[in-house]
């Protein structure tokens, strides 16, 4: 969504202007008193920001859903490799303390 010259509220500093965005990153122009910041995006759309407009907002809250779940599925996909790693650390450390099995060399009669 191109957000440039888009009005939007924060708590804090009041209402703004987007004057750029790039890299994760929004930068929105208040009052000269608070001058320029910059926030994540599109995170800062989840807590800190708000769109002026409400058809806008609801765009950027989807977009947020989305941001989310990404970050829940990549969270995942960390957690079940690191898993896998300490399991394979502990079969791997399991198999060194084993002593290997050794062949007789002496036959057994039947009886």
């Amino acid at each position: 969504m191109n957000l440039n010259d888009e009005q939007v509220e924060h708590a804090s500093f009041g209402t703004g202007k987007v004057i750029g965005s790039g890299d994760g990153r929004i930068n929105v122009r208040f009052t000269e008193e608070v001058g320029e910041k910059s926030f994540l995006y599109p995170e800062a759309f989840d807590q800190h920001l708000k769109m002026s407009d409400p058809q806008k907002q609801e765009q950027m809250g989807e977009e947020v859903r989305q941001k989310k779940i990404l970050m829940a599925e990549e969270k995942r996909a960390e957690e079940q490799k690191r898993e896998e790693e300490e399991v394979r650390l502990a079969e791997e450390k399991a198999a060194a303390r084993k002593p290997a099995r050794r062949k007789s060399t002496t036959t057994k009669k039947k009886a």
